[in-house]
């Protein structure tokens, strides 16, 4: 404790200071921060009883208060503590003595060496005084040697400059000379580039010296070698591509001038795009609808590795993949010339390449247009599930009931994209040919021929359907029905072909509308023309209406005014002729709006054939006249366009193009009249209903002229029965009635019976029942009809109810069959007043009126009852007067011949 507790001397701490200064400068340790010193930091004991266990301390700092240290060390540590630390410390001394002594031994072996080796270094320079000498005098007798030569080799030194100059000249002359045989071995060895570099190497001196002595006969022949080249690259430029630029840089390197470069590079790159061109011509041929299959294998033959324009054996690439291989092989062509033209010619000389790429450029137009114009034909035709007919093969007949939902527009505008970015490329390099503008008109016409080709395949489709029906109606009863029909639609052809193709209208314009949005999701598409696509659909639905209407007529035969749509004009006034937008303004609408984009075969005759009715396209084969049932068929149809499907196009506009629409101007009419479709639709409807009552009206008018010519009136038996003529007009009606009930929805009779198992229950009706004039000459007595002159009936019928015998026919079964009705009694009455009757013929003639009267009156209704039963009248009034002996039978005499029964 006393050896702790005394304080150490001043001198004693300077020298250990200086000590770890001497150290620490000399091992690169820097002292300890003094900053802390005197801090409770620095004398603060650690948990293990000791006061900074480490050396890096305060300990060693230069500020450390040893005084301070101890007093606190003292005042708060134990003994037993106090005993460690001094213990501790004694160590660290120990240590620190040991290491210092350390360092002191080694310090001076370091010191011993240095002294040796300064030493030898004073050893050493010592010598090299007298070796500096020797050398100077050395390098001084070889510079007085030296000096010495160039004095003796200065007369000489330019005659030898000047016979090394005479040696290269020589060796020059000696190559030029070698310059034939270089050049016929450079071309036996295909080195053409080495060929080329030897004679551009002769080239100045042969020019300058060429027509002189020996050098002539070295120019005649390396001229000929030049020409040579000059083929061999020109046959290069067209075969390697790759390699035009080089040839260019050689064949200029040979002499040629630039305006025959400028011609032999275009025209070497021409062939090569004409080569493409006629390659892609075969596919777009072979790509065509109604190909002929003996020319195929012909157009195969044209087109070289056909793997990579995405052939499958035989079968030509899909649309898409054609496009794109045929932009990239033309189109890049195109822009590989364009850009090596400019990098290697003037531009002088651009209206060359201008002329030869515009031309190459309008044949690629061409066939990409051909291309997409075929592709939306049979994508529209694949749709609708018709044949593109042609000459050399007819459509096809099997098809179903729905449309199969792909127009074609996926494939058909993915094309168009490639087609139009390919035309951004070279829009920098030819400015010019405006290929960015083309591209759009591509676009556009693309997309206007496909519109009119979908609808242009629903008609077709719609007429097909038509003209098979037809065709079953011809062939009549014997015809063996279809194995996919069922039990309910083999008897009733008629309600068939109306649901076929009623609904083929309305879900074929449903499909075409849905597929045709493809076009509305890609902006790019309808950049600037989105209102005039939509007019555009609007108008080919209104063409479509007027386009089935002239089918219509022209498969019943019969000539409507303005039933053309080609030469229609509308209630708007004149204004809509102006509109080409309007599909009724011009002679050919469809084609107009749609860039003719009817496919071959399915296009509908002119307007002028349109007026043939013995010679339509659209009749049935086979036949003069079409059948009576296909008239109300088409008349049906006509009136269900007029009232469902005309409002069901006008709706699915409204919703597939909301707001949209309306390009033309408010002074121009809508594309989609709906008011004018419906109209002429409601007149063509009318028009064949008449023409379908004038039709079985005319049956019935040959069958009863017929009768009555081949019957001798005046020399006729006692009537016994009514004649066969009363049944065969009843047949004939009861015919048309059952076509009626499958088409006309009316509440009425059924099915027509056999007319001879009514016999008994209309004597029976005739004896119980009047008759609907009200002024039966049945229910006269004889006495009383021989009591009336001809006078006095004529005044009689004057006061009589003026009934309408020729009033439109409605469509209702009542009024169908009553104008039916009107026209065979009126022919009746007509033939009746051209013959001369005996008594006996008279009273034939009344006997098949009262057997006619209650059976006619199934046929007609209400008014229509009326005019009937005024025609009998009529017949038997003109009997009358037409009479030798006017007598008629009574009425029971009537009903006792109608009750017996006997045939005639």
């Amino acid at each position: 404790m006393s050896n702790v507790s005394t304080p150490t001397s001043a001198t004693a701490d300077d020298k250990a200071k200086r000590v770890r200064d001497l150290l620490s400068s000399y091992y690169g340790n820097q002292p300890a921060s003094s900053s802390g010193t005197g801090t409770p930091e620095a004398v603060t004991p650690s948990r293990k009883g000791g006061f900074g266990g480490s050396r890096g301390s305060g300990l060693d700092s230069a500020a450390f208060d040893a005084d301070r240290y101890l007093s606190q060390l003292l005042r708060s540590t134990r003994l037993d503590g106090l005993l460690s630390k001094h213990v501790e410390m004694s160590t660290e001394i120990k240590v620190l003595d040991s290491d210092m002594q350390m360092l002191v031994y080694e310090n001076y072996n370091k010191f011993i060496s240095a002294t040796d080796t300064i030493r030898s270094m004073k050893s050493n320079v010592d010598g090299m005084d007298s070796n500096m000498h020797e050398l100077k005098t050395v390098i001084d007798s070889v510079a007085t040697r030296s000096n010495a030569v160039n004095s003796k080799l200065q007369l000489r030194r330019d005659h030898v400059e000047e016979l090394n100059q005479v040696r290269g000249l020589l060796f020059k002359l000696q190559a030029i000379f070698d310059l034939p045989k270089r050049l016929h071995t450079a071309l036996e060895q295909g080195a053409v580039e080495i060929a080329v570099d030897a004679f551009a190497e002769a080239a100045p001196l042969l020019k300058r010296y060429g027509h002189k002595g020996a050098f002539r006969q070295v120019a005649v022949e390396a001229d000929a070698c030049a020409k040579d080249l000059t083929q061999i690259l020109k046959q290069r430029m067209v075969t390697q591509k790759d390699e035009a630029a080089e040839c260019i840089q050689m064949v200029r390197k040979l002499g040629e001038p630039i305006e025959s470069l400028q011609e032999d590079f275009l025209m070497c790159m021409h062939k090569r795009m004409e080569d493409i061109l006629h390659e892609a011509e075969a596919i777009a041929d072979l790509m065509a609808p109604g190909v002929k299959p003996a020319s195929i294998q012909g157009l195969l033959t044209k087109v070289s590795a056909r793997a990579s324009w995405g052939f499958e054996g035989e079968t030509p690439p899909p649309l898409q993949r054609f496009a794109v291989e045929l932009d990239q092989r033309f189109i890049t062509e195109m822009a590989h010339t364009a850009a090596l033209f400019s990098e290697l010619f003037e531009p002088s000389g651009r209206k060359t390449l201008l002329k030869v790429t515009r031309e190459a450029f309008t044949r690629y137009m061409r066939v990409i247009k051909r291309a997409l114009t075929d592709a939306a034909a049979k994508e529209s035709a694949r749709a609708a599930e018709v044949a593109l007919a042609t000459p050399q093969e007819p459509a096809s007949a099997e098809q179903t009931a729905g449309f199969s939902g792909d127009w074609g527009t996926a494939g058909i505008s993915d094309a168009l994209y490639t087609i139009s970015n390919d035309m951004q490329r070279i829009q920098s390099l030819l400015p010019e040919l405006s290929p960015q503008d083309r591209g759009t008109e591509v676009v556009e016409s693309t997309v206007r021929q496909h519109i009119g080709a979908c609808f242009s395949a629903l008609e077709q489709r719609v007429l097909s359907t038509l003209s098979e029906a037809s065709q079953r109606l011809s062939s009549g009863p014997a015809a063996a029905p279809s194995p996919s029909q069922d039990a309910s639609t083999q008897d009733r052809p008629l309600l068939q072909a109306f649901n076929s193709s009623s609904g083929l209208v309305m879900r074929g314009s449903a499909s075409i509308l849905s597929g045709l949005q493809v076009y509305q999701a890609k902006e790019w598409v309808l950049r600037s023309w989105r209102d005039v696509f939509v007019d555009l659909v609007q108008g080919q639905l209104q063409f479509l209406f007027l386009s089935l209407l002239t089918g219509f007529v022209r498969m019943s035969g019969m000539h409507m005014d303005g039933a053309d749509p080609a030469q229609a004009t509308t209630a708007a006034g004149s204004s809509a002729s102006m509109n080409p937008l309007f599909p009724t303004a011009g002679p050919s609408s469809r084609s107009s709006d749609a860039g003719g984009a009817r496919p071959q075969g399915s296009q509908l005759p002119s307007p002028t054939k349109a007026k043939q009715t013995g010679q339509d396209a659209a009749k049935p084969s086979g036949r003069s006249t079409p059948p009576a049932g296909l008239l109300l068929l088409l008349a049906q149809l006509c009136s269900f366009m007029e009232n469902t499907a005309v409002l069901h196009v006008m709706e699915i506009i409204a919703a597939t193009f909301p707001g949209q629409g309306g390009s033309s101007g408010s002074d121009q009419p809508p594309a989609f009249v709906a008011g004018e479709v419906a109209r002429r639709l409601g007149t063509a409807a009318q028009t064949l209903l008449g023409g379908y009552v004038e039709a079985h009206g005319r049956q019935l008018t040959i069958a009863v002229r017929r009768s009555v010519d081949s019957t001798n009136w005046l020399q006729h038996k006692e009537p016994r029965g009514p004649r066969p003529i009363c049944d065969l007009l009843i047949e004939k009606l009861a015919t048309a009635e059952a076509e009626v009930v499958q088409l006309v929805r009316e509440t009425g009779q059924s099915t027509p019976q056999n007319a001879r198992g009514h016999r008994s229950a209309a004597s029976v009706s005739g004896q119980t029942e009047g008759y609907g004039g009200g002024d039966s000459w049945g229910a006269q007595t004889p006495r009383t009809q021989l009591a009336g002159s001809a006078m006095e009936r004529n005044v009689a019928r004057l006061f009589r109810d003026r009934v309408k015998f020729s009033a439109a026919v409605e469509f209702t079964q009542a009024s169908i069959l009553a104008g039916i009705s009107r026209v065979g009694l009126k022919s009746l009455v007509e033939s009746v007043r051209l013959q001369t009757l005996s008594r006996a013929g008279l009273q034939q003639l009344q006997l098949d009126v009262h057997y006619l009267r209650p059976l006619l009156r199934r046929f007609a209704q209400g008014n229509e009852a009326n005019v009937v039963h005024q025609l009998l009248d009529e017949v038997l009034s003109t009997a009358l007067e037409r009479a030798t002996e006017p007598q008629l039978l009574e009425g029971m005499v009537l009903d006792k011949i109608m009750g017996s029964q006997t045939p005639y």
